[in-house]
């Protein structure tokens, strides 16, 4: 897999190869990227050449590492002890929930993603006394529950998925956890999550998006017709020779 920092580089090398003049903003790039990498995967896992179901290949994944504190504030009203993560999940992409939930430190176990609504009602199973259930709430924080005494000592948390903005994602990895920053630093170095396989149409597509976008003539005079700006002019007045010199063949043949 390549990083941000070698997608950014290798779009603007073509770019410099086709327009010496040509400049574009690594933020306006990424972005681009971003987009790009949705829509690959849009086609190949959701598309109609998924024929075969191809599972998601674990390169387009990417594992945030979120900090947990113990927290009676629940949005659902309920009361107990839960864990919150300190900061909000970056958004999954639609189709692509979580793939584990695992979590670390004292309590080293997968951990139980469920959707939010059925939170209040997971626990009193005795048979499923020991899982840890997690669940993102509609305020976007993660929330943990369970009846193991030790689920209280958990310090962070692993959340491995597809989100849609992998560079925010990338924020929160688990390097920057470790080091103490998560959401800081600069995630430019970190691999971009995408398959090796996808990767060079990824930047064919970004070149072309801004290629297009290089030339767009625009219409300066409110007059109701479709004039074109400077290109306009310039058709215009490479024309005006030739339609005096049709005018006047005209009428020596009157």
């Amino acid at each position: 897999m390549a990083t941000f920092a070698e997608i950014v580089y290798s779009v603007l090398d073509l770019m410099k190869q086709r327009s010496d003049d040509a400049y574009y903003t690594e933020e306006h790039i990424l972005f681009l990227a971003t987009k790009m990498r949705a829509f690959l995967l849009e086609r190949k896992y959701k598309g109609s050449r998924n024929k075969a179901f191809e599972s998601m290949s674990e390169e387009n994944l990417q594992q945030v590492c979120l900090t947990v504190v113990p927290s009676e504030n629940i949005p659902s009203g309920c009361f107990g002890t839960w864990m919150q993560s300190t900061v909000k999940i970056p958004d999954l992409m639609n189709g692509y929930g979580p793939v584990t939930c695992t979590g670390h430190d004292l309590l080293c176990t997968n951990v139980e993603f469920i959707p939010f609504e059925r939170m209040p009602y997971v626990g009193y199973n005795k048979w499923l006394h020991n899982i840890v259930y997690a669940a993102k709430s509609r305020d976007g924080y993660l929330y943990l529950r369970s009846q193991n005494p030790q689920f209280v000592y958990l310090d962070h948390v692993g959340l491995t998925g597809v989100y849609s903005d992998p560079l925010e994602a990338a924020k929160y990895s688990h390097e920057a956890c470790m080091s103490g920053n998560p959401g800081c630093g600069d995630p430019m170095d970190q691999k971009f999550p995408l398959e090796a396989s996808l990767i060079p149409s990824c930047i064919e597509m970004i070149v072309q998006e801004l290629l297009g976008s290089r030339y767009a003539p625009e219409d300066k005079q409110n007059d109701a017709k479709d004039n074109f700006g400077d290109l306009n002019d310039r058709e215009s007045r490479a024309a005006a020779p030739a339609e005096s010199e049709t005018r006047r063949r005209q009428q020596e043949e009157q």
